[in-house]
């Protein structure tokens, strides 16, 4: 193919913007909609205009560039950067696509020089340990350095980073729970969620939910939640740090998950007899049929009472009584939490794919 040329993605200040940063934006939603088919199906990771100009701002937390390559108008390959900014600073995320349609040796060519450049820009901000992304599965040729999941080293985006050195460190598992199908198993949730509650209020536990900010008098509580989410969570080899949150880095992060007209959802676990919140999970509702599960967390001194089962129920209830249009709702985790996983499965979600990360560190 002809030389690859790789522009940076300006932001618009708003997704209609009719100039020529909102014509790209727009175009690079194109592309972004159609990534999204290919690798998980309709409607599983649609966003409208809105929606992903919000997901792709940066934060004081995190830098993101967006960086592309056109056909003539259209957007036909991109990546994006991730540049922590407050902790893991030596690290330089990157994910690469390229559209199926495109000819073998075009799209192969595409991700070489998409990764290349990633690397490039990472190298720019002194970046010495560099996470890449490909399609996974739940075994493969090469597994991960957890012994949970693998890839196929021939497919595109692992061959690229497979060539530069980079050893497949976790596999994750996007799941999905579709509602209507709850609702006519055997035990229905409201069934199940009863059976839940009655077991936290048994043990001194009940639920409190919340939509969009966190309540003053709970900021506290998810501030130490959110950093203990940053140390408890499965990261296999990943050159990741804890995570410190302060009020303004948690209300960033609300309203950067609100913006775009999407709602959050949290439910947490409270221990009654101290106040102190055991656990909490969340859910974001944009468009379409299908909310994102985000986070999800029982603090050790609180494991042992079914506490995850039942904030995963009890945000589902919630997700039915107030948002009757999303019937299903999509989660990651990474395939070696066995416990999460298995507490997703008899919730009633089931794998839908898989995505590798993937690590190397420069010598400096």
């Amino acid at each position: 193919m002809h030389s690859i040329s790789i522009d940076e993605l300006v932001l618009p200040v708003t997704a209609g913007e009719q100039t020529a940063a909102g014509a790209a934006f727009r175009a690079a939603h194109e592309h972004g909609e159609r990534i999204g088919v290919e690798r998980y199906g309709p409607g599983l990771a649609s966003l409208t205009l809105e929606e992903r100009l919000a997901a792709w701002q940066s934060s004081d937390a995190e830098q993101h560039r967006k960086r592309v390559v056109r056909d003539g108008e259209r957007i036909i390959a991109s990546s994006s950067i991730w540049l922590p900014m407050l902790e893991s600073t030596e690290v330089g995320d990157h994910g690469v696509a390229a559209e199926a349609s495109l000819a073998p040796e075009t799209r192969r060519a595409l991700i070489e020089a998409l990764v290349d450049d990633a690397e490039r820009v990472a190298a720019e901000h002194g970046r010495t340990t560099l996470m890449g992304g490909s399609p996974a599965a739940a075994s493969g040729a090469v597994m991960a350095s957890t012994g949970f999941g693998g890839a196929d080293p021939d497919e595109p985006e692992a061959a690229a980073l497979i060539a530069r050195g980079y050893e497949l460190e976790q596999v994750y598992r996007m799941s999905v729970a579709d509602l209507r199908g709850l609702e006519r198993g055997e035990r229905p949730l409201d069934a199940r969620w009863a059976d839940a509650s009655a077991r936290a209020a048994a043990d001194g536990y009940e639920t409190i939910a919340w939509s969009g900010p966190a309540p003053a008098e709970h900021r506290p509580a998810m501030r130490a939640l959110h950093e203990a989410m940053s140390v408890d969570a499965p990261v296999g080899g990943l050159a990741l740090e804890a995570e410190v949150w302060s009020d303004e880095r948690l209300a960033e992060f609300e309203r950067q998950k609100t913006a775009g007209g999407r709602t959050m959802r949290t439910v947490v676990a409270r221990d009654r007899a101290s106040g102190e919140l055991a656990g909490f999970t969340s859910l974001f509702v944009g468009s379409g049929d299908v909310a994102s599960q985000h986070d999800t967390i029982v603090t050790r001194a609180h494991r042992g009472h079914g506490l995850g089962m039942l904030l995963k129920l009890a945000n589902l209830v919630e997700l039915r009584r107030h948002h009757p249009t999303h019937p299903r709702v999509r989660t990651m985790n990474a395939e070696e939490n066995r416990h999460m996983l298995a507490v997703n499965e008899a919730t009633g979600f089931v794998p839908v794919a898989y995505e590798g990360i993937w690590q190397r560190k420069v010598a400096r």
